[in-house]
This record gives C-alpha cells, sequence and structure tokens, in this order.
C-alpha cells in the first residue's frame, strides 16, 4: 500500500494543490487540517506544506482522485476476471462430476438390486451467478 504514494516528484506544490482546489480560505483550510489560519497563511506564503499536509490533500484534487479511480477500474476488472475465472472452474467440475458419475452407475452382474432399482442417471446442477 505504501507503494501508492505519490512521490516528492509525483505529489505537486502546495500552489498547484490550491489552484486544483479553488483555493479555499485558509481558515477553511485550518479547520480541515486541524491547524490554525495563520499556519495555513504560512505555507501559502512559502508554498511549502509538511508532506503530510500535502499528501493528504493531494487525494482531492484531480490527479489523486484519477489515481484512485484509476485503481477502482483496475480492481474491478480483475475481480471480474477473477470471477469469470471461477464460474468456469465450476462449470468443469460440474461436468466432471457428471462423467465420474455416470461412469460410476453401470450396475453389476450379480447386483441383486438391479432389476428392483430404477437407474440414477447423473443430475448436474446449472451454476448461476449472483446479479449484483
Amino acid at each position: 500500500m505504501l507503494n501508492r504514494l505519490p512521490t516528492p516528484v509525483q505529489c505537486p506544490q502546495l500552489s498547484q494543490i490550491l489552484d486544483d482546489l479553488g483555493r479555499p480560505a485558509p481558515r477553511l483550510l485550518a479547520k480541515a487540517l486541524g491547524v490554525t489560519p495563520a499556519t495555513v497563511t504560512r505555507w501559502i506564503r512559502e508554498d511549502s506544506a509538511p508532506r503530510p499536509v500535502l499528501l493528504s490533500l493531494f487525494w482531492l484534487t484531480r490527479w489523486g482522485m484519477s489515481l484512485v479511480d484509476a485503481e477502482a477500474v483496475n480492481s474491478a476488472q480483475m475481480h471480474a476476471s477473477m470471477a469469470a475465472m471461477l464460474r468456469a472452474e465450476v462449470e468443469r467440475l460440474q461436468h466432471e462430476l457428471a462423467r465420474v458419475i455416470a461412469a460410476g452407475d453401470f450396475g453389476c452382474a450379480n447386483d441383486p438390486t438391479t432389476a428392483t432399482l430404477p437407474r440414477q442417471s447423473a443430475v448436474v446442477v446449472p451454476f448461476t451467478p449472483m446479479r449484483a
């Protein structure tokens, strides 16, 4: 997880982050970050803030949201592929089970119940995926 943090080179400067956020008032930033408005004003004047502040604001920018969105799409695609693979495996195993049951239900010449019991055929219950 920690390898997903933007590096100092990838993380924009405070002025760029604030521009992307629509230049919120220092008092609003101070309240959101739990610091004083004077501290935020100093950061703005110096165009520098502590890295934890830059990282927390980065995720609110279009760049941060773009990374989150890309991660969500990639994760969804991976899980959809895994579900399809598992569905195919279940179907393959159902067919294999039906083949084994059919091969094993051949009766014996000296089986006294073959004439009295009906032969059972293999029953395959189709896999029905859950719909989201």
